[in-house]
């Protein structure tokens, strides 16, 4: 834990000096999914670099002092050992996956499943059995990986029930992003408008004080996302301190402008990575510095509502 600790301040510095500290990259263009939510289809694919010339590229960009690396795809587990190989090279490696191919131990990586609600909801939108077989693969996994969810109209309704379901898992804790429109397809179905976002956070906070730590939203995070406070601090490319201390790649190397590709709507976004970031240091906030820094290390254990950790941290 003190020598993870060691490795993320030089990061969170390069971070708070507006430099560029990490890499996120589509380490594949492949998916075994096809989401009806999902950015990834709405735009066209080159080929991915091969095995070797995709570690030569890890360590250029690690050589250009970028320590940290979050691996996207399409589906990052189709490609294993290029997750491991990449906990190898950066200092904190972070892995989306949709949990279907299972969580292969990444010494110093930490998975992060992304699940849209419960069953029903989330097999509407990823395919019929996805959501069992992702759980199953889940309780089998050497450590508790974190849960995202894509806040949509669809599952906003069923925040309470999912929380709750997954707390009773072995997982690490849930992480909320607001779904992201593309400026070439705005899904009203999906999208919850910016000025309707306040109830929904009100309610994750709700969340956050019955299950603590396990619940990764923070009151200084809700400010970031609610037009009456810190968003508009935020919402456009040239603003945004994720596009400067963040670079982004598509599997053939090339940069792309954003994590969601080039034609993020970045005047409704709901990226979770800014508002934790903004939440953190805008102004200084511990609780927030505590979920990044649990977010970064694999050895973290967050508080539950009994004050302790499973480590007692």
């Amino acid at each position: 834990m003190i020598r993870e600790l060691g490795r993320a301040v030089p990061v969170i510095g390069q971070l708070l000096m507006k430099k560029v500290a990490a890499a996120a990259i589509d380490i594949t263009h492949r998916c075994n999914l096809r989401c009806k939510h999902c950015y990834w289809w709405e735009q066209d694919h080159p080929n991915e670099l091969d095995d070797v010339q995709m570690v030569r590229f890890f360590r250029a960009l690690r050589g250009q002092g970028l320590r940290a690396a979050i691996l996207y795809g399409g589906e990052p587990a189709l490609r294993p050992s290029i997750c491991k190989a990449a906990s190898e090279v950066f200092d904190f490696t972070l892995i989306f996956t949709n949990g279907t191919l299972g969580f292969p131990e990444i010494r110093g990586g930490q998975w992060i499943l992304s699940l849209d609600g419960p069953r029903q909801i989330n097999d509407a939108i990823r395919g019929p059995g996805v959501f069992d077989l992702a759980v199953k693969n889940l309780q089998k996994a050497t450590r508790p990986p974190i849960v995202h969810i894509t806040i949509t109209q669809w599952n906003e309704p069923y925040l309470e029930e999912f929380s709750q379901e997954m707390l009773g898992l072995p997982v690490k804790g849930i992480g909320f992003s607001f779904y992201t429109p593309m400026h070439t397809k705005i899904d009203d179905e999906l999208l919850i408008p910016v000025s309707k976002r306040e109830g929904v956070i009100k309610r994750l906070l709700a969340l956050r004080e019955k299950y603590g730590e396990q619940i990764g939203f923070t009151e200084a995070m809700g400010r970031q996302l609610l037009p009456t406070a810190g968003f508009h601090a935020w919402n456009s490319y040239e603003r945004c301190p994720v596009s400067k201390g963040l670079r982004c790649y598509k599997a053939n190397g090339e940069p792309k402008a954003c994590t969601y590709g080039d034609n993020a709507d970045c005047t409704r976004c709901g990226c979770a990575a800014v508002v934790a970031f903004r939440g953190a240091f805008y102004p200084p906030h511990y609780e927030t510095m505590r979920l990044i820094w649990g977010l970064l290390s694999p050895g973290f254990s967050p508080k539950t509502r009994n004050g302790k950790g499973d480590n007692g941290n």
